[in-house]
């Protein structure tokens, strides 16, 4: 496939998970605020185009509606934990088969971030291969999630201790910013990773958001030079 198609929907890709994560986080506190299991008809039934269809259980959909009427807002729900590591996981891998092709948008990366894109690339990687391998419900490492890019890192010959900083003002200056001095800081040292550790204590979930709004924002930007 042309080159170019691909790099296009990986930046769509970006852009949709980026808003699949803003009207899950909505969906997610209308649904703590309000019983919706009672204003609205559980039983839902979706109809394909090959006119088959499938009936969704309307007690399954009950139990997560009463579930997040029940949580207090310190904890994630069941729909918002899911709604918010699939977002993150879907931005990153698009955003690292994107950066990976030869292209306009690879150029542009490069330009914007000059020294500091591998070590966005590792970040980016690190965050994907976290979240599509995890299956623990506390989301701790494995070693495959990371001993690729630790290698990667010490095959450049690079510093495996990354402290990424941008500040929106001096890099993407075509974005504005949201406050004087908003800007992303992530660090990771990938030389003391190790099997079992808390991915939340590596890379907070706050960071994680501001992590999938950069690139998110690096699409825009780039849409809005071309």
């Amino acid at each position: 496939m042309d080159t170019g198609i691909l790099v296009d929907d990986a930046l769509l890709l970006v852009e949709q998970n980026f808003y699949f994560l803003h009207a899950g986080e909505f969906f997610d506190a209308v649904s703590r605020q309000t019983d919706l299991s009672q204003h609205y008809d559980p039983c839902i039934y979706k109809k394909f185009e090959d006119g088959s269809g499938y009936l969704f259980n309307p007690a399954i959909i009950q139990e997560v509606m009463a579930d997040a009427r029940q949580i207090g807002t310190e904890h994630p729900t069941l729909f918002e934990y899911f709604v918010a590591f699939n977002a993150i996981r879907g931005i990153c891998m698009a955003m690292v088969e994107a950066v990976k092709l030869e292209s306009p948008f690879r150029d542009y990366m490069q330009r914007k971030l000059a020294s500091r894109f591998e070590d966005f690339i590792d970040i980016i990687s690190f965050v994907r291969n976290v979240l599509s391998h995890n299956i623990h419900a506390e989301i701790r490492l494995d070693e495959k999630d990371f001993k690729g890019t630790r290698e990667r890192i010490l095959r450049m010959r690079r510093d495996p201790g990354i402290h990424f900083r941008l500040d929106y003002a001096t890099t993407l200056p075509e974005m504005g910013t949201p406050v004087e001095g908003y800007r992303f800081v992530c660090q990771v040292n990938f030389a003391s990773l190790e099997a079992g550790m808390p991915f939340l204590e590596v890379i907070p979930q706050s960071t994680l958001m501001k992590l999938g709004e950069l690139c998110f924002n690096f699409v825009v930007g780039y849409r809005l030079l071309r």
